[in-house]
């Protein structure tokens, strides 16, 4: 009898070890499994949001007036990737001290006839809007404002530059009559299960603001 109790003992040690091993076992396979998954769901993750980069890409190598309204789909591999461009009437930025925003009224809407801008001072204290309005016919007009918001007229058309004197500041620009030239993309990507979005706002294309306030002289150079 103590033979056989032995017998079962060694049998039941021998069982308790098998479903020890059994349950790390399963445990390590459940493991592996999800970091398999995460691992997939990362690299979804990436390829749409490079896939949704490429929609962005793709908008901004065209001419944005001419897909205002409209925009995109194609596929990046096994990726699909969808755009709209929008035209924008109000428009919010951060603009650091040699920075140039330009509204380009050949590039607006035809009903848009001013728009306006404020601005907040910044961690420096007061902050001052500078504006350079340049004609078709190359008169330029310069202007600084201590205090907004301040209204700009179309007149004749052409381009105003404004930049700020002082340290980055939050400037609100408002148009009145219809959109600015300003253009947002709305990027979408999608890879198996995981999509991403992508949003850009870019102003129309518009000359070098480096020599707005440059002088030239009148004679010819030796």
């Amino acid at each position: 009898m103590r033979f056989i109790t032995r017998k079962g003992q060694v049998a039941m040690v021998v069982i308790l070890v098998v479903l020890v091993g059994l349950t790390i076992g399963v445990a390590v396979l459940g493991r592996s499994v999800t970091n398999v998954g995460i691992s997939l769901q990362e690299e979804e993750r990436a390829r749409s949001f490079s896939a949704a980069e490429a929609g962005v890409e793709d908008a901004l190598r065209q001419d944005l007036s001419i897909l205002a309204g409209s925009g995109g789909n194609f596929s990046v591999g096994n990726s699909a990737v969808s755009y709209t461009v929008a035209k924008l009437t109000n428009v919010v930025s951060e603009i650091n001290p040699g920075e140039v925003v330009t509204i380009n009224w050949a590039k607006s809407d035809p009903g848009a006839n001013s728009f306006s801008a404020a601005w907040t001072n910044g961690s420096c204290g007061s902050v001052a809007l500078i504006s350079t309005t340049i004609t078709p016919l190359a008169a330029v007009t310069h202007a600084s404002f201590a205090t907004g918001p301040q209204t700009f007229n179309k007149g004749s058309g052409g381009l105003v530059r404004l930049r700020i004197a002082g340290c980055r500041s939050k400037v609100t620009i408002t148009g009145q009559g219809g959109a600015l030239s300003f253009f947002q993309v709305d990027s979408k990507g999608t890879s198996g299960t995981s999509s991403s979005k992508v949003q850009v706002v870019r102003s129309a294309p518009a000359a070098s603001g480096l020599l707005d306030f440059a002088l030239f002289s009148g004679g010819n150079i030796d």
